[in-house]
């Protein structure tokens, strides 16, 4: 039994979506994003690795940022607060967008 057009469709379209974030993640190396738990600290250096949107603030790929605050949950950081470059402090920015968004900066 086949099914109609119009649900292939759907499900051809919602693969193809699923392919396209994943591919703007690979243009840059896994190990040089920020990955492990203790390579955050306070002061750290962060190196934006595509543009990325922080609440109202936009971060163009290549600016620098900064750990200003990590917000721990469980003893595991769950947030962070970042320093930008003309001095605003962008507060609670999930880990999960600081991974995928940053690595951290070379010295």
């Amino acid at each position: 039994m086949r099914a109609p057009r119009s649900v292939r469709t759907l499900i051809l379209v919602g693969l193809g979506c699923a392919a396209v974030v994943p591919a703007a993640l690979l243009s840059a190396p896994r190990a040089a994003l920020a990955n492990s738990p203790d390579d955050l600290e306070v002061g750290t250096q962060l190196t934006a690795v595509t543009d990325v949107r922080l609440h109202r603030a936009v971060i163009a790929k290549g600016s620098k940022v900064s750990v200003f605050h990590l917000s721990r949950k469980r003893g595991q950081v769950d947030a962070v607060d970042v320093q930008l470059a003309d001095g605003h402090v962008v507060r609670e920015v999930a880990i999960s967008t600081i991974r995928l968004s940053f690595r951290v900066a070379d010295e």
